[in-house]
């Protein structure tokens, strides 16, 4: 008993740091670009929560206040599934995964946009891993759930590639129609897709290996 309560401290101060760096990030990446004459509030916004980087470092944000101070409620329990939390690892490995691949080598930020890049793309990511592999109880999650763990990633680049029809501004190199055409860039979507499934099967696969291992040492 005092093991398990413990751990579930350690837990939470985990979920704490994550919490508080992305409190601090993800306010100063939206008044960095709010800073820019040529955005509107309304018009920030929406070129804010046009990069997969933000949508989900936002879930992440909301998944860790709702595990801190949620409570009973049922958005609690939702974000507290070893399935939900699962993905949204899977998520936010992604984004560090594509940025420091892809993004870093062609990347030279500086100041607060370097600082809240590395909490977003580099910290969060490993912090958030490390508390899904320690923290979270493993469960048997079935590889048919990778098919709605793909609803979020297709959602975004569907509405990405209309958005961009519409504003010319696509946020990633790999996803410009503008500058790759539209087939390059479909292509480099389903390629992006494809490392969703392959690291989405790597973590049910390692909670099925902890769900056994656990079950043979009851």
């Amino acid at each position: 008993m005092e093991k398990e309560n413990t751990t579930k401290i350690k837990g939470e101060i985990l979920l704490g740091i994550i919490f508080a760096l992305e409190l601090y990030a993800l306010p100063v990446q939206f008044y960095l670009l709010l800073k820019n004459p040529e955005f509107t509030f309304f018009s920030a916004a929406v070129r804010f929560f046009s990069f997969f980087t933000i949508t989900t470092n936002t879930i992440v944000f909301i998944c860790s206040a709702l595990l801190l101070f949620g409570g009973k409620s049922k958005a609690n329990a939702f974000f507290r599934k070893c399935t939900t939390i699962t993905a949204i690892t899977v998520y936010i490995l992604i984004v560090g995964i594509v940025f420091n691949v892809l993004l870093r080598p062609i990347l030279d930020l500086q100041g607060h946009h370097r600082i809240v890049s590395e909490i977003f793309h580099t910290v969060v990511p490993v912090l958030f891993f490390f508390f899904w592999l320690f923290f979270v109880s493993p469960e048997k999650i079935s590889f048919k759930t990778i098919w709605f763990w793909l609803v979020y990633p297709i959602i975004y680049m569907i509405y990405t590639i209309i958005h961009g029809f519409i504003s010319s501004f696509y946020p990633y190199p790999f996803i410009d129609v503008t500058k790759l055409g539209l087939q390059t860039a479909l292509i480099n979507g389903v390629f992006v897709l494809i490392s969703f499934v392959v690291l989405s099967v790597i973590l049910i696969s390692i909670s099925k290996i902890r769900t056994k291992k656990i079950s043979l040492e009851n």
